[in-house]
């Protein structure tokens, strides 16, 4: 290939991931004109949801169902700090549970870090334990205690596909945690009925989600000469085979 045809493909590639990003900017800017009143939250956070998952299918391999595509994208794209912590109010709720004695160096620590938490203040992510401090507790001999809950079902970014589930298949979120005024952060609650720590994922978080893992997506294209067009079918026909 010349000079003049690698310049030209270039500019091909260019134009293709500017297209493809203007087109999810543009549906990222109608979702968030949607009121908030009423149910708009609820909508939005449908609606970015299903934006994520128009943009795994572009990296993801055809093989992944839709949790690895997920998971896949928000690691490698979303730049989401605290994606891999695992939520100590879930494990915590597995210990009650679960009164089996090969947790309990689990339940020794669990409670140590659950006990410093005080109702009626917000507590951030950042203050849940990370996968390798769960797991170097966690008994070798009960990988899953309860039905499939294995570890790796308490991270956050699997507990975020499961929000995605309720939110797409039940137009609805899981819990009972509430959002208190604009924020882009998740975080916890405290609730006296039931006495729990809530989870919340704001509409806030969802729309910041979107935004980071598209500008590095569009990035990773270009950088790796990837068309975003090349992973979709188009055509006349509904039955994806049947297209060119």
């Amino acid at each position: 290939m010349g000079q003049a045809d690698k310049t030209q493909a270039q500019a091909c590639l260019e134009d293709s991931v500017e297209r493809f990003s203007s087109f999810f900017k543009e549906k990222l800017q109608h979702i968030a004109s949607i009121p908030l009143e009423k149910s708009g939250e609820l909508f939005q956070k449908i609606l970015y949801n299903g934006l994520l998952d128009a943009l795994s299918v572009s990296v993801a391999s055809p093989k992944k169902g839709n949790r690895e595509r997920l998971v896949s994208l928000i690691r490698c794209f979303s730049n989401w700090a605290q994606c891999d912590r695992v939520s100590l109010p879930h494990i915590i709720r597995l210990l009650q549970r679960v009164p089996d004695p090969e947790f309990s160096q689990l339940r020794e620590y669990a409670f140590s870090l659950y006990d410093r938490w005080q109702s009626g203040e917000t507590v951030s992510l950042d203050r849940d334990p990370s996968l390798e401090e769960v797991k170097e507790r966690w008994p070798r001999t009960l990988p899953k205690p309860i039905e499939d809950v294995c570890l790796e079902s308490f991270q956050h970014v699997h507990l975020f596909y499961s929000c995605r589930n309720s939110l797409m298949h039940e137009f609805r979120e899981p819990g009972y945690g509430m959002e208190f005024g604009p924020t882009d952060e998740p975080s916890y609650h405290s609730m006296m009925e039931p006495d729990s720590w809530e989870l919340v994922y704001p509409v806030g978080f969802f729309r910041k989600l979107c935004e980071t893992t598209l500008a590095r997506i569009s990035e990773y294209y270009l950088k790796n000469r990837i068309d975003p067009y090349s992973r979709y079918t188009f055509g006349s026909s509904w039955i994806t085979a049947l297209n060119v």
